[in-house]
Formats: C-alpha cells, sequence, structure tokens
C-alpha cells in the first residue's frame, strides 16, 4: 500500500448539492491519476468519463471540489451515495486515483485505492470551502 500524500489529509471541499448532506457519501475525483498533474482538459476528458460511468452504475451523487485550502489546487469530483466504501475505493482504482474520502456522520476519512484501512482526516464541517 502506497504512502498517502500529507495534502489528501488537508483537503478543503465544496459541494454543490441543495439542501442538508447526506449522512454517509464517498468523494472520488478523475483528475490527475495518480497525483500527477494533468491539463485541464484532460482532467475534463476523465470527469465526463467519471460521470458516464457514475450513470451506467445508476450512482446517485453531486458534485464535490477538493482542494487546498487556498484554493490554488482544486479538484471536481463527485459525492457519491454509496453504501460502504468499498465502491468508492474501486472507482478511484478504477480512475487510477492514490485515494478517496469517505464521510460518515460529519468525519472525514481517507482511504488509499490500493486498499487498506481508512484513516481520519478531519470533520466536514472544519473543512469547508470558501474559494471564490
Amino acid at each position: 500500500m502506497a504512502r498517502l500524500k500529507a495534502s489528501y489529509f488537508n483537503a478543503y471541499f465544496t459541494a454543490d448539492i441543495c439542501g442538508k448532506i447526506p449522512a454517509r457519501f464517498a468523494v472520488v475525483t478523475a483528475c490527475d491519476p495518480m497525483g500527477r498533474r494533468s491539463t485541464p482538459a484532460a482532467n475534463r476528458r476523465r470527469d465526463a468519463i467519471l460521470l458516464r460511468r457514475l450513470k451506467a452504475l445508476k450512482i446517485a451523487r453531486f458534485r464535490v471540489t477538493g482542494g487546498s485550502k487556498d484554493g490554488s489546487h482544486r479538484e471536481p469530483g463527485w459525492g457519491l451515495i454509496v453504501k460502504s466504501p468499498a465502491a468508492a475505493r474501486a472507482l478511484a482504482a478504477e480512475f487510477e486515483q492514490d485515494a478517496y474520502f469517505w464521510i460518515s456522520k460529519g468525519r472525514i476519512y481517507l482511504g488509499s485505492a490500493a486498499g487498506g484501512p481508512l484513516q481520519r482526516a478531519g470533520s466536514w464541517a472544519a473543512r469547508r470551502a470558501y474559494w471564490r
């Protein structure tokens, strides 16, 4: 299992959802595979492919963007309404991601796409981004 980057544990998030955030959901992106920066065009293409995959799997979703506290780095992804982190891990691995997030009762957990235990990564309320 690869060591997860410290920046993943310090990610901030925006969520494009009407109403209350679900009690449990996952966050997966298709951007910057294996933590390597891609062009914006390549990231848009990968995001569109991920969206098609989510639709085919009939996974309810909402837009979530994760990034650095100051917003200088942002990765659009998807909040996935799934029953367990296993579904998110499988999608993260399929889309060549290092990691995914699992949010449960306001707590953020970071999981490696390669497998292994979830690691605590903070509070959803404390990691709300206010980017412009």
